[in-house]
């Protein structure tokens, strides 16, 4: 489980990230749509929407990033090597797969230290991050549980709406006391940068659209 300061652990609302997010990407000259296609066609795409997904949270000007210069430390093709949060902390601090501004990574220490990642592009929405003998897990707190109407009917409600969030998973984690709603990833601790980056990027898109979207279809179906 991750495990996340206490005094760091809400900051903007739901609403407000929803807010800023939906800003953000009117800023970017993006438009909202809405795809049905027959079940035999879903994987190819599932595969294309993760694409824009990815594509449209990096914004426009990373369509020309430039590739990692020799020797930079990427890891883009290291596999065999076991990441730690403190190298992760490096590599994303001297990645050149980042937009600029796009993030900020601080190491929280502690028994086991936990990497803080501020998503800017996102209402500074925070993810937290850690590393295990076997896993890297990525986390967002969405809302407290016991501000959500219908506890049980959402809940059955999410468990539903799991395949329609991309590379994320919906749980409930406790933080000084009070369960909250959390949206979190795994990935392998030999994986590339740049795919912890998508995780990142998709996290973030997910919990946007989990605080405005997917709560708005619940509680207008009410």
């Amino acid at each position: 489980m991750v495990r996340r300061p206490k005094d760091k652990a809400v900051g903007l609302s739901p609403a407000e990230r929803t807010r800023q997010w939906r800003e953000q990407r009117s800023r970017l000259g993006l438009v909202k749509l809405e795809l049905w296609v027959p079940p035999a066609v879903k994987s190819d795409i599932t595969a294309a929407a993760r694409a824009i997904i990815t594509a449209s949270s990096r914004g426009p000007a990373l369509s020309s990033n430039p590739e990692p210069p020799p020797g930079s430390f990427q890891m883009d093709h290291v596999i065999d090597t076991d990441w730690s949060v403190k190298s992760l902390a490096q590599a994303l601090s001297d990645s050149r797969l980042l937009q600029e501004g796009e993030l900020t990574a601080r190491v929280l220490e502690g028994t086991e230290p936990v990497l803080q990642i501020t998503m800017h592009e996102f209402g500074d929405l925070p993810i937290f991050l850690s590393v295990g003998s076997e896993q890297i897990v990525v986390s967002a707190l969405l809302w407290p549980v016991d501000e959500q109407q219908r506890q049980d009917e959402f809940n059955v409600f999410l468990l539903k709406a799991q395949k329609l969030v991309p590379l994320s998973n919906f749980g409930i984690t406790t933080v000084a006391g009070r369960d909250y709603y959390d949206l979190f990833g795994e990935l392998s601790c030999k994986t590339t940068l740049q795919t912890v980056i998508i995780e990142l990027r998709t996290l973030a898109e997910n919990a946007i659209r989990a605080a405005g979207e997917l709560r708005d279809n619940f509680n207008n179906a009410a």
